[in-house]
């Protein structure tokens, strides 16, 4: 089986493959991991390399469109697909394996809301990439829905790029900068610290910083970090049915908000 990812260098997506080794093991099934680096061109030679190998399935975390899961289609006709950790709606038919990300939007931001915040950013990655699709209009929806103006923050979501792009947002005068920020992974979080401290400031105290995955690193931070905890093994693991068990319709991992020491109530200037 074949599985395309995003970026390697994030702990979510070695979960997510770890947990698909571990039901393609039992099978006396491998799996083959590629990572696209966030860049169209080289996930679509992936998957025309795992085609040209007769690959029996993919599951894909794609960029992007769909074009890549047609191309798939295309090419193996028959060989089954799933699509991870995103929502494509131009390919309803083919089974997704996802967070439950409205939830854990709404469990990070009515946290920092609760604690007085109301200048509260997003991080994603451009909307072009369609990491967060989901996460990012649930968002939009809630500073709608309680007069928050929204700050979504689209960057690069790789190494010093990202920092240095932090640290210009949160180098804004004091009334204009966010006081929280909810991120797209716990692997960019330790990256919005960074940041954060190169201007002097506190996490946690300065600016609430909120993750997504619960990474076995995350406790470890100082401050511990607030995230949203999934079980991203099952994930994997439920990638890999849907490659082996037809029928299987979508699956939505349920998520919950693990409270630590970056986010607190808001401080005023």
């Amino acid at each position: 089986m074949g599985l395309v990812v995003r970026n390697v260098a994030n702990p979510f997506f070695n979960e997510i493959l770890m947990g698909m080794q571990e039901r393609a093991e039992g099978d006396g099934v491998s799996v083959l991991a590629m990572d696209s680096q966030f860049d169209a061109a080289r996930e679509e030679a992936h998957v025309r390399s795992l085609a040209s190998r007769r690959t029996a399935g993919l599951a894909i975390v794609p960029v992007g469109d769909a074009s890549t899961v047609r191309l798939w289609q295309q090419l193996q006709p028959t060989a089954p697909l799933a699509i991870v950790n995103a929502r494509l709606t131009a390919a309803p038919e083919i089974p997704h394996v996802t967070p439950d990300d409205e939830t854990a939007v709404d469990l990070a931001f009515h946290h920092l809301y609760e604690m007085g915040h109301r200048k509260i950013a997003l991080l994603s990655a451009p909307p072009q990439l369609m990491p967060d699709g989901d996460r990012t209009a649930r968002y939009l929806q809630l500073c709608s829905e309680h007069h928050v103006l929204p700050s979504p923050i689209y960057a690069s979501l790789r190494g010093d790029g990202l920092t240095e792009h932090l640290s210009e947002v949160f180098g804004m005068p004091t009334a204009e900068r966010p006081t929280a920020i909810i991120t797209n992974s716990d692997h960019t979080a330790a990256y919005v610290y960074h940041a954060i401290r190169h201007l002097g400031l506190i996490v946690g105290r300065d600016i609430s910083v909120i993750g997504h995955d619960d990474l076995a690193t995350s406790s470890l931070l100082s401050p511990g970090l607030t995230t949203v905890r999934l079980d991203l093994r099952e994930m994997g693991r439920q990638a890999y049915r849907r490659l082996t068990e037809p029928g299987l319709g979508n699956h939505r991992e349920p998520v919950e908000l693990i409270v630590r020491g970056s986010t607190g109530p808001l401080r005023e200037a």
